[in-house]
C-alpha cells in the first residue's frame, strides 16, 4: 500500500504542470458547457395585438393650494402689541387680524390737524388782506389823476398783488395740511390689520411685540384661505406635453398623505406664462378639485395624471413591444427589406432609399421559423401600457415579441 502511495506521488511530481493542465480545461469545459445550457433555456416573450380603450395622459406635479388666498401685510411700521387671531382661526372679511402700537400715529395725525387749521386761518387771513387791498386799489383807480400820485397808485397795486400772492400760496399749504392730515389719517387706520376675506388663517408670520418694518416691502403678517372645501393644483407642465392640455379636461391625482386615494379635478386655467426649472421649460395648469373632506391641505406636493385623449373599440399594442430589439437588428432588416416592400402608407421622401425608411420606421417585431420579423406599424395615442395600432399589416390576436425570458 504504502509503495503505491510512494510511486502515485512519483508520477504526480513528473507530471504536476499536466496534471493541473488537464484539470483546468476540465473546469473549463464544464463552466462553458454550464452556461450553453442556460443559454438555450432562453426564450422569447410575446404580447397579443389587443382591441379595447384607451386613455392617453400626461403626467406632471403640482402643488396644491387654495383656490382663493390672501396674503395680508403690514402697510406701516410698528411694533404688534395685540393679536387677534392664531393659525386655523376662522375670520370674517374686516375682522381685526392684529394691532399696531397706534400711539406715535395718533401724535401724528394731531400734529396733521394742527397744520390743517393753522392753514385755514392762513387762508381766513390772506383772503381778508387781499380784499383790503384790493379795495384800496379799487378807490384809488377811481380817483382823479390830480389828485393822487403815480407812486401810490403803485404802491396800492404792488400791495393788492402781493395779497393775491399771499392767498395763493395760503392755498397750497392748505392743500399740503389736507395731504398731510389724509396720509396720518390712513397710517393710524392701517395700525389695524384686518381681514381681506373670509376664511380661514393658514399661517401667521407674526408674534406679540415683534416689530415689523414696511420701509422696503409690505411684509407678510398672515395667509388667509377663502375656502379649504375648493382647492387647486398647480401643476407644472412641460413644453412638450403642454400642447396636449385643454380647460375642461378631467385630470386624477394622488398625494403622499393618502397614497390609496385618488382625488378626480378638471382643467380650469392654462396659463401662458413660462417657468424655467432645472433647465426646462414649464407651463402652469390650474386643476380645480372638490375637498368637501378636508383631506387635502395647502403646500401638499399632487402626482397628476391628465386624460387628454381617448378612443374606443381599437387595436392596442402593448408597449413593451416597442422597446425590443434582436441583435444585430440592421442585418435582420437588411435581408428582409431585399424582398419586401414598405406599406404604401409609410412615407418615403425622395433622397431616401427603402432601406433607410426601413431603419427609421416605426415598427415591432413578429417571430416565425426562427427568424425575426420587422413589422412597420402607425401608431396613435399611448398611456403606460398600450399603445394604440392606427396602421399596420398586423391584426387582432396577432403576437408580437416583447422580450428575452428564461424557460423553466
Amino acid at each position: 500500500m504504502n509503495d503505491d502511495k510512494k510511486t502515485f506521488k512519483n508520477w504526480f511530481k513528473k507530471n504536476k504542470y499536466l496534471t493541473i493542465t488537464g484539470i483546468t480545461i476540465i473546469v473549463i469545459v464544464i463552466i462553458v458547457f454550464f452556461f450553453k445550457k442556460e443559454e438555450h433555456k432562453q426564450t422569447l416573450t410575446f404580447g397579443s395585438i389587443g382591441r379595447g380603450s384607451i386613455t392617453a395622459t400626461v403626467v406632471a406635479t403640482g402643488q396644491i393650494n387654495p383656490v382663493v388666498w390672501a396674503q395680508v401685510g403690514a402697510q406701516v411700521s410698528g411694533q404688534i402689541i395685540r393679536l387677534y387671531a392664531d393659525f386655523n382661526s376662522v375670520v370674517k372679511k374686516g375682522q381685526l387680524l392684529a394691532l399696531i402700537d397706534p400711539t406715535p400715529f395718533e401724535a401724528q395725525l394731531t400734529l396733521a390737524k394742527a397744520a390743517l387749521l393753522s392753514a385755514h386761518a392762513s387762508i381766513l387771513n390772506t383772503r381778508a388782506i387781499m380784499a383790503l387791498n384790493k379795495s384800496i386799489y379799487e378807490r384809488r383807480l377811481q380817483l382823479p389823476h390830480d389828485l393822487i400820485s403815480q407812486e401810490n397808485l403803485q404802491t396800492a397795486k404792488t400791495n393788492y398783488e402781493t395779497a393775491v400772492a399771499s392767498f395763493t400760496a395760503a392755498q397750497a399749504a392748505l392743500l399740503q395740511a389736507q395731504a398731510n392730515y389724509k396720509i396720518a389719517s390712513f397710517n393710524l387706520e392701517h395700525t389695524r390689520i384686518v381681514s381681506p376675506l373670509s376664511g380661514v388663517v393658514i399661517t401667521r408670520e407674526v408674534n406679540s411685540g415683534q416689530t415689523v418694518a414696511s420701509s422696503f416691502q409690505t411684509p407678510d403678517l398672515f395667509d388667509l384661505a377663502e375656502n379649504l372645501k375648493k382647492m387647486e393644483s398647480d401643476t407644472n407642465v412641460v413644453e412638450t406635453d403642454i400642447g396636449k392640455v385643454k380647460v375642461g379636461q378631467r385630470a386624477d391625482f394622488t398625494v403622499d398623505a393618502y397614497p390609496n386615494i385618488t382625488f378626480t379635478g378638471t382643467v380650469a386655467i392654462v396659463r401662458n406664462a413660462p417657468m424655467v426649472i432645472q433647465n426646462v421649460v414649464n407651463y402652469d395648469v390650474i386643476i380645480y378639485v372638490d375637498n368637501k373632506d378636508l383631506l387635502l391641505k395647502p403646500g401638499m406636493t399632487s402626482y397628476v395624471n391628465i386624460d387628454v385623449a381617448k378612443k374606443n373599440n381599437i387595436l392596442l399594442i402593448p408597449n413593451a413591444a416597442f422597446r425590443f430589439t434582436p441583435k444585430d437588428p440592421n442585418k435582420i432588416i437588411t435581408e428582409y427589406a431585399k424582398n419586401h416592400r414598405l406599406p404604401s402608407w409609410v412615407s418615403v421622401p425622395r433622397e431616401e432609399s427603402q432601406l433607410k425608411a426601413w431603419y427609421r420606421v416605426t415598427k415591432v417585431w413578429g417571430y416565425k421559423d426562427e427568424r425575426f420579423i420587422p413589422i412597420p406599424v402607425k401608431t396613435g395615442i399611448k398611456n403606460n401600457n398600450f399603445t394604440e395600432l392606427v396602421n399596420g399589416d398586423i391584426k387582432q390576436g396577432d403576437k408580437v415579441v416583447t422580450g428575452y425570458g428564461t424557460a423553466e
